[in-house]
């Protein structure tokens, strides 16, 4: 998970390893797949320079179908560099089967082939792939199931929290029994990272089938760092595919998106070919989330890039020394244009951890309660903090005394108008838009008439524990 600060040494306590997992043995050269991993990225070092200087002669490049960039500019650059940059296009392939990951392949890496492809559309970028954004030629395999296009997304609402590593936060037993008690609705777990892989499979077999039948969802999330933007699509698929052995998935996935201080080699072209095709290939009906810098610090970060193929925006409104209200209400602000909902994580520990000149500064329960109102009164219909292991006692506090993202059942002319709201700001998050008045009449009742139709529920329009269950339903 990202933090507030400048460029920093990473490390794995600071949210991520200082291992390289692009070192190469003598005995992985020997690999071919490996072997051509490693001239692809020597080439890449060396002739950096030379592939920017190509791009600026290039103006008109623009990014296909799927977010890559045009075969012509890179034919281009493999004509500089001759014999060597061919031998770095020689990536290993395999097969694909879209839309929807390869729930049987053991190693997605091997079974995902993006290509260059060149096109250009009016000299602008084309919004909506007519075509898949990597070739078919796997016709047998199957797809992960995801929910029909018409159906809602059901993003995780409420209230959540975000670990770093699960044996920080204790036993499985007690993570449930404590988020239960805290109110939560929904757990971010770490998953794994461009440098560490997807690791945490352990992980979630020990808190998937206790989570939901809690009836907590649980998002896991992913850090990629862009270097090999291939290898980081085929993880999170791998990541969303993975099925405990007694059948639960991750709810959502979240990519955490950093910037270029924490190690990221960022660029919107970078940014919007990774979401396209975790988009294409998670399906139209999976829940994704772009967990992405705070927007008001962070003007150049490519946001639109992230919104384009994700269905939420989690801007990380850390505010260290700034006023948690103004700062959630900035990035609500700032972020309301992309047209996604809007689910701020916040702060719950101490900016010391990573800077210790940053002292007295750990925020206490009034810091989080005006943060969690203030994004309740502009709309969120769910926010989460980092990170569990981290918040204090009077931090949980805080977490478990806020209403304003609790769901409780109720039917048409419920009287207590801030539960109203917090239906009402659920549906408008699920694209259900209805007036946040607190008024449990016939627009609320319509919308979630219709939601429930969506869902295969009786579409009554009263919020039962049937339609309470369904929208904590699991993967």
């Amino acid at each position: 998970m990202p933090n507030w600060r400048g460029p920093v040494a990473p490390s794995d306590e600071g949210h991520e390893s200082n291992e390289f997992d692009n070192i190469t043995t003598g005995a992985d050269l020997l690999a071919p797949w490996r072997g051509m991993a490693v001239l692809d990225r020597v080439a890449r070092a060396v002739f950096g320079a030379a592939e920017d200087a190509v791009r600026r002669r290039f103006a008109g490049l623009r990014p296909g179908p799927g977010g890559v960039r045009t075969l012509a500019g890179f034919t281009a650059l493999l004509l500089a560099l001759g014999s060597l940059g061919a031998l770095s296009l020689a990536r290993p392939t395999a097969e694909v089967a879209g839309p929807g990951l390869l729930a049987g392949a053991a190693d997605p890496v091997a079974h995902l082939r993006i290509r260059i492809v060149e096109t250009e559309v009016a000299g602008a970028r084309v919004e909506s792939p007519a075509t898949p954004p990597v070739e078919t030629v796997a016709a047998t395999a199957t797809p992960v199931a995801t929910a029909p296009s018409s159906a809602p997304n059901l993003l995780p609402t409420g209230k959540g929290m975000w670990f770093h590593k699960l044996e920080q936060a204790g036993s499985v037993p007690d993570i449930i029994d404590r988020a239960k008690a805290s109110g939560l609705s929904h757990l971010y777990l770490r998953l794994g990272s461009s440098r560490s892989g997807f690791y945490a499979q352990g992980d979630l077999d020990a808190l998937l089938p206790a989570a939901h039948a809690a009836g907590l969802k649980v998002v896991g999330w992913d850090f990629p760092y862009l270097d090999d933007v291939n290898v980081d699509v085929a993880r999170a698929l791998e990541q969303i595919a993975y099925t405990t052995p007694d059948g639960h998935r991750i709810d959502a996935f979240s990519a955490d998106i950093e910037t270029g201080s924490e190690g990221v080699r960022l660029s919107a072209d970078r940014v919007e070919y990774y979401a396209r095709n975790v988009r294409y290939y998670a399906g139209p009906g999976y829940p994704l989330i772009g967990t992405v810098p705070n927007a008001c610090l962070n003007a150049s970060f490519p946001y639109a890039e992230v919104a384009a193929s994700f269905d939420a925006i989690a801007p990380m409104v850390y505010w260290i020394t700034r006023d948690p209200a103004a700062d959630v209400a900035c990035n609500m602000e700032r972020l309301a244009p992309l047209g996604r909902p809007v689910l701020p994580v916040g702060q719950a520990y101490d900016p010391a951890i990573d800077n210790p000149t940053l002292t007295n500064l750990v925020p206490g329960y009034q810091h989080l309660d005006a943060f969690m109102v203030a994004a309740a009164e502009r709309g969120a219909a769910g926010v989460s903090f980092w990170a569990w292991h981290t918040a204090t006692p009077e931090m949980w506090q805080a977490v478990t005394d806020m209403p304003h993202f609790s769901l409780t059942p109720m039917t048409t002319g419920h009287r207590d108008g801030a539960q109203v709201v917090v239906l009402q700001r659920l549906l408008n998050a699920y694209g259900y838009t209805v007036p946040v008045d607190g008024r449990y009449e016939a627009a609320t009742v319509g919308a979630l008439a219709q939601l429930q139709n969506d869902l295969g529920l009786p579409p009554t329009g009263q919020l039962d524990a049937v339609t309470l269950t369904a929208l904590n339903g699991r993967r």
